[in-house]
């Protein structure tokens, strides 16, 4: 007969040297971090900077409209800001679907009277 039969727990979990170690980066990070230090050096080789470059092709004359366009799509794209999910807005949203006493009436639309439950 066998008296303890459950087997130890062996996934993983907080022990001595388990985990990501501390100070390391992410390789999004690395990559990052090394790109802009090559941007840098040639900047100071080519006396100007990649957004200098791309917006001087932009902005030139005679450049074809298509090389215009492309470098304008290129510094909008990746110099703006993209809005996330999860702000002031998103905090004050209530929810979607309402129990038929807590449904906000809209006068315009049904004159503010609550549901009689009738088809």
């Amino acid at each position: 007969m066998a008296v303890n039969t459950k087997k130890k727990d062996n996934r993983g979990g907080k022990r001595e040297g388990a985990g990501r170690k501390p100070g390391r980066e992410a390789l999004s990070v690395r990559q990052l971090r090394e790109f802009e230090r090559a941007a840098e050096s040639m900047a100071k080789e080519h006396g100007k900077t990649l957004q200098e470059v791309v917006l001087g092709i932009a902005y030139d004359e005679s450049s074809s409209n298509k090389d215009q366009l492309a470098a304008a799509k290129l510094y909008w794209d990746k110099s703006i800001i993209v809005a996330s999910e999860g702000g002031e807005a998103d905090k004050a949203a209530g929810p979607a679907v309402f129990l038929p006493e807590q449904h906000p009436r809209l006068e315009v639309i049904d004159g503010g009277k609550p549901d009689s439950g009738k088809p």
